[in-house]
């Protein structure tokens, strides 16, 4: 079979982002940053338009949820007994890693026999790029700590049994000064 290819590209800056806090599945609006970036739904549909391709949603990619710790600073949470700094954390009330991993890589899999050779676009969020690409690279339980930020971009290869990371994180395609105002 033909490796399908994914670009992975993470959403645009939320409040939640910016106050540097957990917010798991809860909705978390864009700052006007990161409007400026991107918004998901909005920038997939930018790129589909442009292609001439539908914008699919998959419940199965949406974020992690770290349950009791919604809402709770990452400073604060850097602190609990059981915070890890290079692996995976189950939070009470929260998803387990092989309960993201199981409803990611489903939908992964799936997208994967479905479109042989060809490329797809998954617009996400942080956290469950960070797991989808750290099992493409072999380090699970371990976390790929590069830093990812808002927009960034990931290449993946994979026929479904090998993967190929092309690109980790990326992004050299946001400039560091903001939109240019003419």
């Amino acid at each position: 079979m033909k490796p399908t290819t994914f670009y992975f590209v993470r959403h645009g800056e939320s409040e939640g982002n910016a106050a540097h806090v957990f917010t798991g599945q809860t909705d978390s609006p864009l700052t006007a940053r990161g409007r400026q970036q991107a918004e998901i739904v909005d920038t997939a549909e930018v790129i589909a338009k442009r292609h001439r391709i539908p914008v699919e949603t998959l419940p199965e990619l949406r974020e992690i949820n770290v349950g009791d710790r919604t809402g709770t600073p990452f400073d604060e949470a850097r602190g609990l007994p059981n915070w890890s700094d290079d692996g995976f954390v189950s939070w009470p009330g929260g998803e387990t890693l092989d309960q993201v991993l199981a409803r990611t890589l489903g939908a992964i899999d799936r997208l994967t026999r479905e479109s042989p050779g060809k490329s797809i676009l998954i617009v996400g969020h942080g956290g469950v790029n960070r797991i989808v690409l750290s099992h493409f690279l072999g380090i699970l339980p371990k976390l790929d700590r590069t830093p990812g930020g808002n927009t960034s971009i990931s290449i993946v290869h994979t026929d479904g049994k090998t993967h190929t990371v092309e690109r980790l994180f990326a992004t050299d395609h946001v400039s560091k000064a903001g939109p240019k105002r003419t």
